[in-house]
């Protein structure tokens, strides 16, 4: 098995301030200027490829994120997602597909994120029943479920990052039609 080196970045989790010293102004008053913020949550500090980030050790107010797509170069802002969403028809036939969508926050999860999908053990059938959501990157996934009776089905996603999962979603399947 060939391991290969892929991009991550490496960016604040907390801001970088600054605070000038006080002085005297001329009227002899002493002067305290207000603090800066010179680096941003979620500034790039740096990128780097890295085999894995087993053995690295963070520095506090820092993080990893997989960024295999190169989009946040040094400087940027990256803001990590903390949740994603599931969407689709609240209505649907037996027998007849209806596409949902599952679309994370912000950037993107800080690694790539396994969310799997599932009916509550309701017989329907997913195209595909987990999808990817790559680190840095946040672009919608799409599936389609085909109910296989008529009631209610709900369907409900979870995760491998630690996002917060989505409400589930609650279907009513008519029957087939004939």
């Amino acid at each position: 098995m060939t391991v290969t080196a892929q991009n991550y970045i490496l960016y604040r989790t907390t801001a970088l301030i600054y605070q000038p010293a006080s002085y005297t102004g001329i009227d002899g008053k002493t002067v305290t200027p207000a603090a800066m913020t010179t680096q941003a949550v979620g500034y790039v500090v740096g990128t780097q490829m890295l085999f894995s980030l087993t053995g690295l050790t963070v520095p506090a107010g820092f993080a990893y994120a997989l960024d295999a797509d190169g989009k946040y170069p040094t400087g940027s802002i990256y803001t990590p997602s903390t949740e994603y969403t599931l969407s689709g028809a609240s209505t649907a036939a037996a027998g007849s597909p209806l596409t949902l969508t599952l679309t994370p926050d912000n950037d993107g999860p800080g690694a790539d994120t396994t969310v799997t999908l599932s009916d509550g053990n309701a017989g329907g059938t997913f195209s595909a029943d987990t999808v990817t959501f790559n680190g840095c990157t946040n672009t919608a996934q799409t599936v389609t479920y085909t109910p296989k009776a008529a009631g209610t089905v709900t369907i409900s996603a979870t995760n491998t990052d630690g996002l917060t999962n989505p409400a589930s979603l609650s279907v009513t399947v008519a029957a087939a039609a004939v």
